[in-house]
């Protein structure tokens, strides 16, 4: 009966506010995780044999994912140490681009998380989060409609976001002169985007299971 109640109100302007704020955070905090999960490239290097075929050790390979790593989300760090490899002007100027956005990626995270704090405290997500199951879902069969786009032809949608997002074209490696790029194939960023879709999604599900409890809870 309680439910029923509820049901009758329209949605408000903070309900929205609160379901741009979960679909935000679930993409933040998994570009975060995914950075930051560097045992995605050790299982690329040992799969495709990386430090075999280009004579590099995985030591080597792994402390310099590491830098890159470190680079991109430290904006207080200037140059990268990429021994035995040399970073041309072009590529480093990407890695600072990169770092922009990750910058600005960590901005949205910490907001959205302070959001979803204030309003838990408050106990709205407690309350509301039931009425936007049928968002959640909605969001949820997108992802999954991109994820298996990105899959059928992930090289072509990769290059394309890269001409968008970078129109400079900076993020075009040439194997001469950043030889880096050898070791840092098409595999490993697939792998990326595949485990950064299934966090979002796995995000996504956590606070859509939530409000369907709440539902469940509320009928009786």
């Amino acid at each position: 009966m309680r439910l029923i109640i509820l049901m009758n109100g329209f949605y408000n302007k903070r309900d929205y506010v609160l379901l741009m704020m979960i679909i935000l955070f679930s993409i933040t905090m998994s570009t975060f995780l995914v950075i930051n999960a560097n045992f995605i490239y050790g299982i690329v290097i040992k799969y495709l044999d990386l430090n075999d075929k280009y004579h590099v050790s995985l030591n080597v390979l792994l402390h310099n994912l590491k830098v890159m790593t470190d680079f991109i989300q430290d904006p207080f760090i200037n140059g990268m140490n990429l021994t035995p490899y040399h970073l041309s002007k072009g590529a480093y100027e990407h890695f600072t681009d990169v770092r922009k956005l990750v910058m600005l990626d960590y901005l949205i995270l910490a907001l959205s998380t302070l959001y979803l704090i204030i309003t838990w405290y408050k106990k709205i997500i407690q309350r509301e989060l039931w009425k936007l199951t049928d968002y959640l879902k909605r969001t949820m069969i997108i992802l999954w409609l991109l994820m298996l786009i990105c899959l059928i032809d992930f090289n072509d949608i990769f290059i394309y976001l890269h001409e968008m997002i970078f129109p400079n074209h900076n993020w075009v490696f040439s194997p001469k002169k950043d030889p880096i790029i050898n070791v840092l194939p098409d595999q490993y960023f697939l792998c990326c985007f595949s485990v950064w879709f299934g966090l979002v999604f796995l995000l996504l599900i956590v606070f859509y299971g939530y409000g369907k409890l709440q539902i469940k809870t509320n009928k009786h």
